[in-house]
This record gives structure tokens, C-alpha cells and sequence, in this order.
């Protein structure tokens, strides 16, 4: 906490350069950032303030990670990739990236390199089942897939719950990270021979899309919806998203996954409400793009997978390309994390495999 002396220079950088101020609960001047350039719009102390917010949020994930008992040692990770929805750069390469390798430095991960990996809300499918794919031709052993939550979209709903006179729910920055390393007889798998895509030509057709994210995969293998577990989708908390007239995504999700259920003829339509409810969740997570697309279900899957009841889930991420404007197309991935076959005794709840 600066003293007198010290806030009032703080005042006056942030009156000549512009700085973002940093303040208290009680509006108390704890500090600044200041730009790192005078004409440069994606260096300002707000775009730098964010780019910081999720590096620390990201790298705070992967020190969780690293620090747990049997963890992966550090120097092991060899790849490392960052998946959040930040854009780091200057005027000349506004995106840039490798938020991923910043990371790596500054959660002591010395022999990582690694790279960012940008799909919106569909960024952790991509980047889990790039991570599966790495390990599983052999290029690593280790990578590690992260994110770290976005500044910008604090309180993102804000305006639904002022109107409706309650708190600002959304007031949380979230971030994870997971390890995918190779088959130690145990951990759950990441099936690379069951990826669901949402192609270019799958169109925007909600029908569609649950087809090309769920029956195309799973056929693929031998298997239909009634032989996952558990499904993982976009998992926003409806407390927030409801006050603010968005409805209970969840919710809303599974039962368009009932109904194909219903269309394949797996169960009556009467059985919709209760598919939901065995293969479904409520929606937990905030609802921070990247952070709530199905990734926040992992650790708990994977627990089940290990210890539990649980034989097979499904996660399914959903990205809304159009917001940057150049497409109106969507985007999906879909992958399969299953109890491992040769397990028997043991396994690490915080850790897969991938396997083809």
C-alpha cells in the first residue's frame, strides 16, 4: 500500500502517460500500469493489465499442477500449450502470442518450449486433443495444456444483474492446467480414434452439429450416446447467465443431446428429463468463454475414471468464430476420456493419457 508520498506520484504518472490505476475494495490507489507505448493502442496499461491477468491465473494453474504429490517433475515438460482467449502483441503483430512459453518461464518449466493455441471457446478441446496427438506419435512425453481466465470478460453479464438488483456473480478469474504424458497402465485415456469436428461443411443446423460432435465419433468406434457416462459441454453457471435473459445453457444443451438420443432411437422421448439427469450437470463454472467449455468437468472425470463408477466420458467444445467477424461458421470438438483398460490399481486423478 503506497504511502503519501508515493500515491501522489502514482497520481501523476497516471494523469502524464495515461497509466490504468489499480484500486482497492475501498477505492484506495494501490497502484498502476503503465503503457509501453505512447501510439501503440495493443500496449496500453488496460491491454497489458489483461495480458498479466492471464499469464498469472494460467501460470498460478500450472504451479498447482506441478506441486502435486507425483507430479510430473518440471524439467520433463517439454511442451507446454496456452489456450485462453488473450491476444498478446504490438501494432505490427497484434496477436503474436506464446503467452504459452511465458509461462513455461515463469512456472519454472526450463526445458519447455510451446506455442498458443486460438479457437475461442473451443481453444482446450483443441489444444487436449493436439496435446494427445503430440504424446501419442512419440514428439513428447509430456505437455501440458493451460489457460489462464480473461480480464475483459469480468462481469461480463453484468447489466442482467444490476437490472435484476442482485450481485455481480461473475467475479472470478479462473484458469487450469492439465497434463497429458504416456500410457502408465493406470490414468484414464484420451481416445485420439473417436475426435468429433465440426466441419466446414457441417453447417450451423443444431441437428447437425450434435451429429457431427456425437453420433459421427462414437460410430466411428462402435459406441452410441447410452455407452458415455457422462457428457461434458459448455458448462456455464445459469446464475449468471439466466439474469441477464442468456437461459440455462446446460441445461438447454443436454436436452438437444436428449433429443438425439430421441432421433436415434436409444430412448423414448418420456426418457429426455431423466438422460439429462444421469448424463448431464448443472452448469458450475463462470462464464468465462474458454474456461467453461467443457474443460472444468476434466479433474472431476477424471477422479471417476480412476477411483470411481465412471467408464467413459465425453467432452464437447463449442467456439463462436463470427465474433471476430470473418465467418459466420461455429466450431466443435468432441473427445472421448476413458477408464483405462490395463488399470489396476492406483492411477493419477490429475493427470491422462493418450492413446490411438
Amino acid at each position: 500500500m503506497p504511502d503519501g508520498v508515493a500515491a501522489s506520484v502514482l497520481e501523476d504518472r497516471i494523469e502524464r502517460h495515461g497509466a490504468t490505476p489499480l484500486l482497492g475494495v475501498d477505492g484506495q490507489l494501490l497502484g498502476a500500469v503503465l503503457p509501453a507505448h505512447e501510439e501503440d493502442d495493443t500496449l496500453t496499461g488496460q491491454v497489458l493489465l489483461e495480458n498479466l491477468a492471464c499469464k498469472a491465473t494460467a501460470a498460478l494453474a500450472l504451479r498447482h499442477l506441478l506441486a502435486r504429490p507425483g507430479a510430473v517433475a518440471t524439467e520433463k515438460v517439454r511442451y507446454v500449450i496456452s489456450c485462453g482467449e488473450e491476444a498478446v502483441g504490438d501494432r505490427y503483430q497484434r496477436g503474436g502470442g506464446n503467452l504459452a512459453k511465458a509461462v513455461a518461464e515463469w512456472a519454472g518449466c526450463t526445458r519447455a518450449t510451446g506455442s498458443d493455441v486460438k479457437a475461442f471457446c473451443c481453444g482446450p478441446m483443441h489444444s487436449l486433443m493436439i496435446a494427445g496427438a503430440l504424446v501419442q506419435s512419440g514428439l513428447y512425453d509430456d505437455v501440458v495444456v493451460l489457460a489462464g481466465g480473461s480480464l475483459a470478460k469480468l462481469g461480463m453479464k453484468f447489466q442482467g444483474h444490476v437490472k435484476h438488483a442482485m450481485p455481480i456473480v461473475e467475479d472470478v478469474l479462473a484458469g487450469f492446467a492439465a497434463h497429458v504424458g504416456r500410457d502408465d497402465g493406470a490414468s484414464p485415456m484420451l481416445r485420439l480414434d473417436a475426435v468429433g469436428r465440426h466441419e466446414v461443411a457441417s453447417g450451423s443446423a443444431p441437428l447437425a452439429v450434435v451429429k457431427a460432435l456425437y453420433t459421427e465419433p462414437l460410430a466411428r468406434v462402435g459406441l452410441t450416446l447410452l455407452d458415455v457416462d457422462r457428457f461434458s459441454l459448455e458448462l456455464h453457471n445459469p446464475e449468471a447467465t439466466e439474469p441477464a435473459g442468456s437461459g440455462n445453457v446446460p441445461l438447454n444443451n443436454y436436452r438437444t443431446l436428449a433429443s438425439l438420443a430421441v432421433i436415434e432411437k436409444l430412448i423414448e422421448r418420456d426418457g429426455i428429463e431423466a438422460f439429462v439427469r444421469t448424463r448431464g450437470m448443472p452448469g458450475f463454472s463462470p462464464t468465462q468463454g474458454h474456461i467453461a467449455s467443457a474443460i472444468p468437468y476434466l479433474g472431476h472425470a477424471l477422479r471417476g475414471l480412476t477411483d470411481g463408477g465412471l467408464t467413459r466420458t465425453m467432452f464437447t467444445g463449442k467456439g463462436s468464430l463470427f465474433l471476430g467477424r470473418m465467418t459466420q461458421l461455429s466450431d466443435g470438438v468432441s473427445l472421448i476420456v476413458e477408464r483405462n483398460p490395463r488399470r489396476s490399481n492406483g492411477g493419477r486423478a490429475w493427470s491422462f493419457e493418450a492413446r490411438r
